[in-house]
């Protein structure tokens, strides 16, 4: 039985911790204090991350053009975006958000850019950079915005993650405001979505990747790093006994409208200095890390080896490897199947990190995917090392791992370097046995990097083939 056929634990995943899953998992009856960050969708090397910044982006850049051209009925439709309740996200206190705020923020927009003649010139290159020269607009309305223009996206990503966790749907929920980029068009829609038990309301999950405390490009850093410098160079008085700038907002706004410069130096800043730009980490206490940790190692001991245990030991192996790599390796998916159906691989993930190591296999062994194949088996034959590699290429990278009960024998070792001296370009198969998921689950308990052990297999595999 699924541990989430009790529909009523949906909205905290009983007996699932978010270390476990990808998304954000969402809270009965409060939002999360945290936001959709338009700025990891920017920097993501994954080509969906991207166009989805890019929608954001020509969205506003459609609406400048409406404004400049005088057809301010256009920029208003287009500009309509309530909060988005079902992700359930916010600073709201005590509850969740209603959405009651979409005309109050569209008018908002339309008063930021047609009061500023050099941001309609130059036009938006990103959405937080409202925050810099609008009084009204801070992180939570960034956060509406994105979510409304890549509600589409979140909700095909919902129906994936609910197949995946075996989370039950409600057939035709209505979900309103869904915008079409193609078209530049906003519509309502019936979906298969979890619904809360809470009050009945549709859930849209929000991968963990996206999400941060406070967007990377924010008001309160931008008065830090440039205009607490342009102030004091203006020679404007006004410090409060903390040393923090006591100049309202506003007067602040009126300078950023006019002066685009400073903004734009701003953005740069923090566009050289994307690498640092990361996902709010979801981690409560190192006290539910090692519990976790703890709990994960008691199942996969547990799990008896055969064929007949083969799919629980896949979601096991899944679930390990969120706990010890996410975000870094995000979107993790059960036995993914080429177009043609001929090819499955047992998990993907996509390697979207900024570690140097992850890095490194995404432009060494083109890796912007990984694999990893599970095997509940004693020993892994030279026909599982064939079929890995036949897998490993252009589509899906050169580097894969196949994930084993017991440590491969010396044979299999010399078949995987076989495999790497027969292959152009080279392809890596790296092991992974309980030992080593083990080890790891015990070095990110202890507060260190699992990536470091991966590492170390790589390395030793680089300088063991002959």
């Amino acid at each position: 039985m699924s541990r989430f056929d009790n529909a009523a634990a949906l909205p905290l995943l009983a007996g699932v911790s978010q270390y476990e899953v990808d998304f954000v998992i969402p809270r009965l009856g409060v939002d999360v204090p945290l936001g959709i960050d338009p700025f990891l969708l920017f920097k993501s090397r994954i080509p969906e991350f991207q166009q989805l910044h890019r929608i954001l982006i020509d969205v506003f850049q459609a609406g400048v053009s409406a404004i400049k051209a005088g057809r301010i009925a256009d920029a208003s439709h287009l500009f309509q975006f309530p909060e988005v309740s079902e992700i359930g996200l916010g600073y709201t206190r005590g509850g969740k958000r209603g959405s009651g705020v979409g005309s109050f923020l569209t008018e908002l927009i339309l008063e930021t850019l047609r009061n500023s003649t050099p941001l309609l010139d130059r036009g938006v290159r990103h959405i937080e950079e409202l925050q810099l020269v609008s009084v009204g607009i801070g992180p939570d309305r960034v956060s509406d915005i994105s979510a409304s223009l890549i509600k589409g996206f979140l909700i095909e990503y919902t129906q994936k993650q609910c197949a995946i966790w075996s989370i039950p749907l409600t057939e035709a929920v209505p979900i309103p405001h869904i915008f079409d980029p193609s078209q530049l068009e906003w519509s309502d829609g019936y979906f298969d979505l979890p619904v809360s038990p809470h009050d009945g309301s549709p859930i849209i999950l929000v991968p963990r990747r996206i999400v941060r405390a406070l967007p990377w490009i924010n008001y309160d850093d931008f008065v830090k790093l440039e205009f607490a410098a342009y102030l004091r160079a203006k020679a404007v008085k006004g410090r409060s006994g903390s040393g923090k700038i006591g100049v309202p907002k506003k007067d602040i706004i009126a300078v950023s409208r006019k002066e685009l410069e400073r903004v734009d130096k701003y953005i740069r800043v923090k566009e050289e200095s994307a690498v640092e730009a990361q996902p709010t980490s979801l981690a409560t206490e190192p006290d539910g890390i090692t519990a976790e940790a703890t709990q994960l190692k008691n199942r996969l001991q547990n799990i008896p080896i055969g064929a007949s245990d083969a799919t629980t030991y896949q979601q096991t192996v899944l679930e390990i490897l969120n706990f010890l790599f996410n975000p870094e390796l995000i979107d993790g998916e059960l036995e993914v199947r080429t177009i043609d159906g001929t090819e499955r691989r047992d998990i993907v993930f996509t390697n979207d990190s900024d570690q140097t190591f992850w890095t490194y296999v995404r432009g060494e062994h083109s890796a912007l995917y990984l694999m990893f194949e599970t095997k509940n088996t004693q020993d892994i034959g030279p026909a599982a090392l064939n079929q890995t590699a036949t897998y490993l290429g252009d589509r899906l990278g050169r580097l894969g791992l196949i994930v084993t009960r017991i440590p491969p024998g010396e044979s299999s070792q010399r078949k995987a370097f076989s495999i790497y001296n027969d292959s152009s370009p080279r392809k890596i198969i790296l092991f992974l046995s309980d030992d080593d998921l083990l080890t790891m689950l015990s070095v990110k308990s202890g507060g260190k990097n699992a990536m470091r052990h991966i590492q170390d297999l790589y390395r030793s595999f680089r300088t063991s083939v002959q």
